[in-house]
């Protein structure tokens, strides 16, 4: 059975102004809300499998990161019930597997709020980003090339384009 799981896009929409997504893009990410795909997409799985591999050496660099870098963010799964979702966390605070960090999207989860400290294992991190100033460009993000698969590939490119963000579609 294929199962839907929500991802949030807000922490994108604060890194990439809204002019050049296409309107049903620009209207979920203005207003915070989920996208649903499949946990089984190729997209999503490529994706998830391309954060994994470079996660130590993101957790490195956000445990000391360089002046010319910023917006340090996690996404991690959780779930509540049947609810299953994804949620960028930054202010990021870890200590081995061990890592908490503020919420940045208004969760469907009930239990969780925006803002509210979360607690969560290394091994619940499918996704990480951060900024690098200098080269004004969006690293990691994986997860948001997967959803920009799903709109048109002019869009798509126009938002690689703009921000730097590297997806290989």
């Amino acid at each position: 059975m294929r199962r839907l799981v929500a991802l949030k896009i807000g922490l994108i929409v604060a890194l990439i102004s809204p002019p050049v997504f296409a309107d049903s893009f620009t209207d979920k990410a203005k207003s915070d809300s989920t996208v649903e795909i499949s946990d089984e997409d190729p997209a999503m799985q490529k994706a998830m499998a391309r954060a994994r591999a470079g996660l130590e050496g993101f957790l490195k660099k956000a445990g000391s990161p360089p002046s010319d870098t910023g917006h340090y963010s996690v996404k991690v799964r959780v779930s509540e019930g049947e609810s299953l979702e994804y949620l960028w966390i930054s202010n990021l605070k870890g200590e081995g597997d061990l890592w908490s960090g503020q919420i940045e999207n208004l969760p469907v989860v009930r239990s969780l709020k925006k803002g509210q400290m979360y607690s969560f294992a290394k091994t619940e991190i499918v996704d990480w980003t951060y900024v690098d100033k200098g080269r004004k460009k969006v690293i990691g993000n994986f997860t948001t090339c997967a959803l920009l698969t799903k709109e048109p590939p002019d869009v798509a490119q126009n938002i690689q384009k703009q921000y730097g963000l590297e997806c290989d579609r």
